[in-house]
């Protein structure tokens, strides 16, 4: 009479799925498992494959202004602009007779980040919008949308970049047009539609770089009391009296413009969120990037291979390992937790992956500080994995899609190069740790 044994500790299975030494076809459970004393055996019948997608990335509402340009060793330039809608101040006084202009600046508060060379002076310019922002059909603003400006900048502000002191940026606008706005808030003071004629008059701000001379992008906080304009005058009488009033720059229509100056990079060429970029056609490597929309797309085109083992034992971990490209990027530069969730055939993302708890499944980045050979990304698939073997016939074109966390999407520039499965060095792989059922 046969029975069946489960050896849970000392007669383990140890299923190693790699990247390199995988091979297309069907399980052969003769060929393919080496038997030892200890029931081990290293499989490589199923391959992954990385690939490289773009999508349009949502900018407004993100609370974060994003400007300058930064020269990516593979991307190419990316150069990031801010737009701003302006707001009349809702309490605006001014006497004609005693009160005496001074200037009317714009405050920008820096975030902290930065990425790029900060060593070097920044030139920071404020242009006049000649365009109406305005929402998309859904409410929402994109790194791909623009607005017509005038092309002569109403300020401009060189200064050294100091993120992480949070120095305010200060930045004085052209006199004439700060004038032209307070002899307007006074011929319609007391006119009904006073708001919605300024707001139609004075349409908001564009805040870019020079290119040629600016080499970091800043990140800057955005809400009523980090980034507005600040008008400051004073009164004259038998004392001087300082005066200032604040301008609200809306948040609904705040967005980040962001683009490539390289559009002949092979990444920068996918237009189309249908798209794939193989990883066989991009030198073996895989680009994740939060401000252009690129992002990592994992498959699994073998894995039904998988369904021979499920009456033969059980995977009680599966692990996914992606390498960075330490020769491209540096050990400071890695994005510290990335998410991963469900894609489909279109590149249609279906959401994120849960832990045990419910939340978000994140990465576990490992640093070798020493050689950084093992330096890698490392997500828990061992739910996701053993619950796609439940289904009858796995559909290969169900895949995974990675990404880094929504706060800094639409708002960075943070990027990130990993290895595919055709490098011979630190590449990505999937390892499956299995336990074997004994048969007597």
């Amino acid at each position: 009479m046969k029975k069946h044994k489960a050896w849970l500790s000392s007669l383990s299975f140890l299923v190693i799925i790699c990247f390199s030494a995988c091979q297309e076809g069907s399980l052969d459970m003769a060929d393919s498992f080496v038997y030892t004393s200890t029931y081990t055996a290293l499989i490589d019948t199923v391959t992954i494959q990385l690939s490289t997608i773009v999508d349009t990335v949502k900018t407004s509402n993100t609370s974060n202004a994003l400007i300058g340009y930064y020269e990516n060793p593979i991307l190419g330039g990316q150069k990031a602009k801010t737009y701003f809608s302006l707001s009349a101040p809702g309490s605006f006084t001014w006497d004609t007779e005693k009160e005496v202009f001074d200037s009317l600046v714009m405050v920008l508060h820096p975030n902290s980040y930065a990425i790029g060379d900060t060593t070097v002076d920044a030139y920071f310019k404020l242009h006049k919008l000649s365009e109406t922002i305005e929402l998309n059909d859904d409410g929402s603003l994109y790194n791909t949308n623009s607005f017509s400006y005038d092309a002569t900048p109403i300020s401009t502000h060189t200064f050294r970049p100091y993120p992480q002191a949070k120095e305010e940026i200060i930045m004085r606008l052209d006199d004439s047009f700060s004038k032209s706005i307070i002899d307007f808030l006074n011929t319609y003071k007391n006119h009904t539609d006073k708001y919605s004629l300024f707001e139609e008059e004075f349409k908001g701000f564009i805040v870019a770089c020079d290119t040629n001379l600016s080499k970091v992008a800043l990140g800057f906080e955005v809400s009523d009391s980090t980034s507005y304009l600040r008008l400051y005058s004073h009164t004259i009488g038998l004392e001087k009296v300082e005066n200032q009033q604040t301008f609200s720059l809306q948040q609904t229509t705040h967005f980040n413009e962001i683009q490539t100056h390289n559009s002949d990079v092979i990444y920068n060429q996918l237009t189309d969120k249908k798209e794939r970029l193989p990883e066989q056609q991009a030198n073996g490597k895989a680009i994740l990037q939060s401000g252009l929309g690129h992002k990592l797309r994992v498959d699994l085109p073998t894995i039904n291979n998988l369904l021979e083992l499920k009456a033969k034992g059980h995977v009680v971990k599966a692990e996914l390992r992606i390498h960075p490209d330490l020769d491209i990027m540096e050990t400071d530069e890695l994005p510290s937790t990335l998410y991963i969730g469900d894609i489909y055939r279109a590149n249609e993302i279906w959401g994120y992956l849960s832990d045990v708890n419910g939340n978000a499944l994140t990465s576990n980045l490992v640093i070798d500080p020493i050689y950084n050979e093992d330096t890698y990304y490392s997500f828990d698939l061992t739910t996701y994995i053993n619950s796609r073997l439940e289904e009858s016939i796995i559909d290969a074109d169900q895949g995974l899609f990675i990404t880094i966390p929504e706060s800094q999407i639409g708002s960075s520039l943070t990027w990130l190069c990993v290895n595919g499965h055709t490098i011979t060095k630190n590449k990505s792989k999937l390892l499956l740790y299995y336990y074997y059922y004994d048969i007597e």
